[in-house]
């Protein structure tokens, strides 16, 4: 009786096998890979549509509720199903939709936006506006721009002790701060930052400062001869100006290069007075530079 043998698969052919097997993954795998990863995407996609659909449910939702047109997503309550969206812009526009791009899900980057975005329109004020902001009064200094979402406000009047967060003190030019560096820029930026922390309302974003003579009459019409001890006025520079004691000082006219302050005056005989102080008091009316989403009233 004959034997069978059983016979296997020789090297040379198993070796054959695991190659045409690799080729295939090597095919295979990113096509797969590609898929999924398509498919991560759209549903990410998803998740940002939902997002944006939730958003402006929320502010129909507010509109009813209030009568008035959200200023921040905050102000929503935004309710969806799906993975954790966050986007670096969030615009609420006019038409009660939303622009959202910049947005990452579960914490992956998607490159996607959604809705139409819309150019921001914000007021424009005029040079001289007399305006209210935290029961301050101010003076528009920069603005007249609709495509500008800042504007620049100088105090109506000097800033008081109190405001300065320092103690009335008839010799405070000379025992506070001592003798030759009682009035230098950096002190008096201290102070102002001090009036700012108290001026600003909480959440809105303002910046604080003092400012050169030049730079405050850029846009006012003035004459500016920056370059003398006693520049002359051409009549044109508005009263405001100088209406605090007609005195108030400034950044030096050299600009921030000089630690020392000047004093800016009128005067009768010889006009606009600039001159090196560092005796005197509280002569000190700083610029703020405000968002407009704050709550600003015009006075005039």
């Amino acid at each position: 009786m004959a034997k069978l043998r059983k016979k296997g698969f020789t090297l040379l052919e198993l070796i054959a096998v695991l190659v045409i097997m690799a080729m295939l993954a090597l095919i295979v795998t990113p096509l797969v890979m590609n898929i999924i990863r398509k498919a991560r995407i759209s549903a990410d996609k998803r998740s940002i549509d939902a997002y944006g659909r939730s958003i402006e449910l929320a502010i129909a939702g507010y509109l009813l509720d209030t009568g008035t047109f959200p200023t921040s997503v905050d102000q929503l309550a935004i309710e969806y199903s799906g993975n954790e969206v966050v986007c670096s812009t969030t615009q609420l526009n006019s038409d009660s939709s939303v622009y959202l791009t910049g947005c990452t899900v579960a914490g992956r980057t998607v490159d996607y936006s959604y809705g139409k975005y819309e150019a921001p329109s914000y007021t424009a004020y005029s040079i001289g506006d007399k305006v209210s902001y935290n029961g301050v009064t101010y003076y528009v200094i920069e603005d007249s721009d609709t495509t500008k979402d800042t504007v620049k406000l100088l105090k109506e009047n000097l800033l008081t002790f109190k405001e300065m967060g320092i103690s009335e003190d008839d010799n405070f030019g000379y025992t506070q701060y001592g003798n030759s560096t009682a009035y230098e820029q950096s002190t008096i930026k201290q102070l102002v930052d001090t009036w700012k922390t108290n001026a600003v309302r909480s959440g809105d974003s303002a910046t604080a400062r003092l400012i050169t003579h030049d730079e405050l009459v850029t846009n006012l019409g003035y004459e500016n001869r920056i370059g003398t001890i006693n520049p002359s006025t051409n009549g044109t520079t508005p009263n405001w100006i100088y209406n605090c004691e007609n005195d108030y000082w400034t950044m030096s006219q050299f600009g921030d290069n000089s630690s020392h302050l000047w004093s800016v005056r009128v005067s009768t005989d010889s006009g606009i007075i600039m001159e090196d102080y560092i005796s005197g008091y509280n002569f000190v009316r700083p610029v703020l530079e405000l968002n407009k989403s704050a709550d600003i009233t015009k006075l005039n």
